[in-house]
């Protein structure tokens, strides 16, 4: 199932207990059990770069994470001699390692912005931005020229984004036909997983991506080697000054337009009408405005709450898609780990 990821988000609640799992991973206590039933405690720690003591604090927090199991009556001192296995929920996230790795990196990365700058945060965008650990990294000045410093700055950042979307981009392809189109215009398509994800699975349609130069010269990096290459293309240019390319019969935008504030918005969505031919049709796939009282905010979340300004009702989105010409407005709501719009609007034919 699509959504079968979300079992990660369980191990990234507790900021503690989460900075534990990325130490196992670090250490290779995980990759130590992932192939075997049981280990005992001395041997798996045997060689790694603790103490006998500081491994004991590592596996109780992983046990309490409900990460790893001891065999041991009655605790978990994980005493030398004592047993530890993965937990069978444990061993089920596993296979969606490359994202729950990468939530971990962009947590502790931007964990600073909130304990640091939190007062900044709350009093100015504009001030916290130029203070932000991730923002830093966001440096979008910095994929306009395609050097190999800019292109190493850019695949760091494109790793977030090119993890989410390989798993949300599937739930994006149960929930919507991708099939009656043959040529897809991604904008801001980023390293094009959002369209590996959509071709992979419709052999009849290829996909451009536009987005800035250095975002697709390493893009085309991460499709290469694909099946789907050939399908795939990249288009350098500035989505805001540039005219989206023609031919397309399906515009996307995937996480994408809450980077836009809203006097920008309708000019975007007027670019996506002007490119669609009579009865094409456009997908929103983004994160909606969520309240904070009612949903969780887990240690994993740390990235995208930080864009909390950014995220927009649906209300919004469908009053400027109606404003610039669309029809056939179409909402869905999705719950991921947090709340999901899928939009769709057609183009009058």
């Amino acid at each position: 199932m699509s959504r079968d990821y979300l079992i990660i988000e369980q191990f990234l609640i507790d900021a503690l207990q989460a900075r534990a799992l990325q130490a196992a991973f670090d250490l290779q206590i995980i990759d130590a059990l992932a192939d075997i039933d049981e280990m005992s405690v001395d041997g798996l720690l045997r060689g790694r770069n603790c103490d006998f003591s500081g491994g004991q604090f590592l596996l109780q927090m992983l046990a309490q994470n409900d990460v790893v199991a001891t065999a041991a009556a009655g605790g978990q001192r994980f005493r030398d001699g004592d047993s530890v296995r993965l937990t069978d929920v444990f061993r089920r996230a596993l296979p969606f390692r490359d994202l729950l790795t990468t939530k971990l990196e962009f947590s502790t990365l931007v964990a600073a912005d909130y304990f640091a700058n939190l007062p900044n945060l709350l009093r100015s965008e504009d001030e916290f931005t130029a203070s932000s650990k991730l923002f830093e990294l966001f440096d979008y000045g910095r994929c306009l020229d395609i050097t190999t410093a800019n292109c190493m700055h850019a695949a760091r950042w494109m790793q977030l984004t090119t993890m989410l979307t390989r798993y949300e981009a599937r739930v994006c392809a149960e929930s919507y036909d991708f099939a009656r189109h043959s040529q897809m215009l991604d904008v801001g398509g980023n390293s094009g997983e959002f369209s590996l994800q959509i071709c992979r699975r419709h052999a009849n349609l290829t996909a451009q991506v536009v987005d800035l130069p250095v975002v697709c010269h390493v893009g085309a990096r991460h499709i290469g080697g694909t099946c789907e290459v050939d399908r795939i293309s990249f288009s350098p240019g500035n989505m805001l000054e540039d005219t989206f390319p023609q031919g397309c019969d399906l515009i996307t935008w995937k996480s994408v337009l809450h980077d836009w504030p809203d006097d920008v918005l309708p000019i975007l969505l007027q670019k996506s009408y002007a490119a669609l031919p009579p009865g094409g049709r456009l997908v929103i796939f983004e994160r909606q405005r969520w309240d904070f009282s009612h949903e969780v905010t887990p240690y994993g979340l740390l990235p995208v709450m930080l864009f909390f300004r950014s995220y927009r009702s649906p209300e919004h989105y469908v009053q400027v898609l109606a404003d610039c010409g669309f029809v056939d407005v179409h909402v869905e709501k999705l719950q991921l780990e947090v709340p999901f719009l899928l939009i769709t609007a057609a183009k009058a034919g």
